[in-house]
């Protein structure tokens, strides 16, 4: 019976353990509720609990018939780092060092993102994905607008060779 008894004392102080931890969560959410995103904390314990809770067959059915959300910023920032690295194939001549500009471009986003990488702020992420896709639009116009002025060039005044 001593046996029993300790288990079943070791079993009350873990369940005991285990509802402190969930009462400090539900007080850390309710603090962050409180000033951080404007939810009130049955907001933030529902969308905690629907997380970790598997949804039944008929939620997932549901969720399904649903259209998708808008893209998450992590999607969008994957998005403009692949558009990045597309766009920067046009740019097949060399610096001044030597170095295909192709490759600097590469290496100089991969630099920005990685900085960005575990920005917290969404507003800030929103801009800088803003900004970035401004950039980049940016770029390309010019450089379309400078393949167009040397096709132009080229074409209005016919070279001959060996002159």
């Amino acid at each position: 019976t001593l046996l029993t008894w300790s288990n079943s004392s070791s079993i009350a102080q873990q369940h005991q353990q285990k509802h402190q931890q969930q009462q400090q969560q539900q007080q850390q959410v309710r603090s962050y509720a409180d000033g951080k995103i404007g939810a009130d904390p049955d907001e933030v314990a529902e969308l905690i609990e629907s997380n970790i809770r598997r949804p039944t067959r008929e939620e997932q059915d549901a969720q399904r018939a649903t259209p998708r959300r808008l893209l998450t910023t992590r999607r969008e920032a994957l998005s403009l780092y692949r558009e990045t690295l597309r766009y920067s194939n046009l740019f097949v001549h060399g610096d001044e060092h030597g170095r295909m500009w192709r490759d600097v471009l590469r290496a100089n986003a991969r630099a920005e993102f990685e900085v960005a990488r575990h920005e917290p702020d969404p507003e800030l992420i929103n801009r800088m994905i803003v900004t970035g896709r401004d950039a980049v639009q940016h770029i390309v116009d010019s450089y379309m607008r400078k393949r167009q002025r040397i096709i132009a060039e080229e074409t209005a005044e016919p070279r001959v060779p060996g002159m």
